[in-house]
């Protein structure tokens, strides 16, 4: 098959799966996606998430950190990556419980060097500048939950209250990313769109005639988003290196990235209406249809550290904070607090030249987070901890290399006493590689 005929596959299947991926949501029943946005998507790379989760630093030659947009700065393949999660969880509220699963894209992207290696080496020649750009989309957050709560109150007798979500937000984003020699940054530009629909029904069972109350709200979300980033890496062995005419080996890196706050707007269709199930007259309370609303998603930064052992392995610590209690959304107000997360990991490839192991290849990952979910719930803060394992496995096809990464982590969220989620993730990337894109052809 021809290389032209392969890209214009890879571009076609871009376009077909962007309106799939952006639209899809997960089934789930989670009662922590009642409160804010909804559950937010785990949706960084399986390799720097099955490192602890290291999105302010981690970058490779074959693959870009949409964390970060200077990660393009290192890339040398054309990559096509394309990750899947799926996850089970035990929730206990107040002593019950319930298993669940839900699943989900959480990643699609596009990255070029416009600057290909490839070029360079044709040419016999040399440069201190690299460029490469980005096409991305991402799911933010998700609502998808129905829930039946029932209480008993002395002057009204029994009550059930019904809640129900569904929908999300997801993130188009176009990144650029530059290095000139060990000191990269990149930007990424993106847009914010989703829709979102909650509803809230109460009836109140033992009261004769009574009227019951519905509650429906269905939201637009749209807004523009910007992050910029930096990575700098520092070659330890540079002298020994240059003085056996090779590359240096052992690098350590920095990385540093920063989110702008996104202001966004809304567009509501809200109703409050009362019910009466034995007469069917219904009470408008609240109607409007198309209002207009706003909110502010906060700013974020990340900053990290990586020392890499050129084929042998990697280790690095990540921080990544955001003050969510600046949040504001006129259509689901809700309490937010600020929120940080810490992780810290590593990777080893027993034997990245090996020839007679296949495994040897294969690099094997594990690390560890903590965090500080925004949400609130029944005043206390949403707290996760949880391990992470990963591989990545090499397959080289044609001359050109697809990798294929798994992880999975096993943790717990909590949120007070009477809220926990027991929880295995999954999840699974496809990284596809070609570097013969922007091939400059000569001809005698």
């Amino acid at each position: 098959m021809s290389r032209i005929l392969i890209k214009s596959l890879l571009i076609s299947f871009l376009i077909a799966i962007t309106p799939t991926l952006a639209l899809s949501q997960a089934k789930d029943n989670s009662p922590f996606g009642q409160f804010g946005l909804g559950e937010f998507i785990a949706n960084d790379m399986s390799s720097s998430h099955s490192m602890g989760g290291l999105g302010a630093i981690y970058h490779d030659f074959f693959e870009a950190n949409l964390d970060n947009p200077a990660s393009l700065g290192f890339l040398q393949y054309t990559s096509l990556q394309f990750g899947i999660t799926s996850k089970r969880s035990t929730y206990k509220l107040n002593g019950t419980t319930e298993n669940i699963w839900n699943g989900n894209a959480n990643h699609f992207s596009l990255n070029i060097p416009i600057i290909n290696p490839l070029n360079q080496a044709l040419e016999r020649k040399e440069t201190d500048f690299a460029w490469a750009m980005s096409f991305s989309v991402r799911p933010y957050s998700q609502a998808g939950y129905n829930i039946i709560v029932e209480e008993s109150l002395d002057s009204l007798g029994d009550i059930q209250r019904n809640f129900t979500g569904s929908g999300g937000l997801y993130n188009l984003n176009w990144g650029n990313g530059f290095k000139y020699k060990n000191l990269a940054a990149g930007i990424n530009l993106g847009y914010l769109r989703g829709q979102q629909s909650f509803g809230e029904q109460t009836y109140f069972l033992d009261l004769d005639n009574a009227y019951d109350d519905f509650f429906d709200s269905n939201s637009s979300y749209r807004g523009f988003q910007y992050r910029v980033g930096l990575m700098y890496e520092h070659p330890m062995d540079l002298k020994s290196a240059r003085e056996d005419d090779d590359k240096p080996s052992r690098l350590l890196s920095a990385g540093f990235y920063y989110a702008g706050q996104t202001n966004f707007t809304t567009t509501s269709d809200i109703s409050l209406l009362a019910v009466n199930a034995l007469t069917g007259d219904v009470d408008t309370a609240l109607f409007a249809e198309d209002a207009i609303g706003e909110g502010i998603l906060p700013r974020a930064w990340g900053i990290g550290f990586l020392y890499h052992h050129a084929g042998d392995f990697r280790i690095g610590v990540n921080y990544d904070a955001s003050p969510w209690s600046i949040y504001q959304n006129d259509v689901n107000q809700a309490t937010m607090m600020d929120a940080w997360k810490l992780g810290v990991g590593g990777a080893w490839i027993p034997d990245a030249e090996s020839i007679t192991s296949y495994f040897k290849r294969v690099e094997y990952r594990a690390g560890f987070y903590t965090s500080k979910d925004p949400r609130v719930i029944d005043g206390y803060q949403v707290t996760t901890n949880a391990m992470t394992f990963g591989a990545s496995f090499p397959f080289i096809l044609q001359r050109a290399i697809t990798w294929v990464q798994v992880g999975f982590d096993v943790g717990r969220r909590t949120a007070g006493s009477n809220l926990t989620d027991n929880f295995v993730r999954g999840n699974v990337s496809f990284i596809f590689n070609d570097n013969a894109w922007f091939i400059k052809g000569k001809y005698d």
